[in-house]
C-alpha cells in the first residue's frame, strides 16, 4: 500500500507540473519553489543542530573506560580496575 500511495503522490505532482508547463507558469514556479525549498531545508538543519544535545552535557565516562582508553596503562591495571568495578556492582 505504501508504494501505491507514493506513486499516487508522484503522479499528482507530475500532472501538476505538466499543467503548469502548459499554462506557461512552470518557470515562475521553479524560480519560487527552488529557493523556498532550500530555505526550508536550511532552517530545518539549523533547528536540528541547535536542539541536538551537547557533548559537554553527557555524564563522564566510568573509570574503567578512562583507564582502558589510556594507552600508557598496562593491561593488568585495566583488568584490575574493571574487575574492581564489576565486583562493586557498578
Amino acid at each position: 500500500m505504501r508504494a501505491a500511495g507514493r506513486w499516487l503522490v508522484v503522479g499528482w505532482l507530475l500532472a501538476a507540473l505538466v499543467l503548469l508547463g502548459m499554462d506557461g507558469r512552470l518557470p515562475l514556479f521553479l524560480a519560487w519553489a527552488g529557493p523556498a525549498s532550500l530555505l526550508v531545508l536550511a532552517l530545518g538543519a539549523l533547528v536540528r543542530q541547535q536542539l541536538a544535545p551537547s557533548i559537554l552535557d553527557q555524564p563522564p565516562l566510568p573509570e574503567r573506560y578512562r583507564v582502558a582508553d589510556d594507552l600508557r596503562q598496562p593491561i593488568a591495571t585495566v583488568v584490575a580496575v574493571a574487575e574492581q568495578q564489576a565486583s562493586a556492582g557498578q
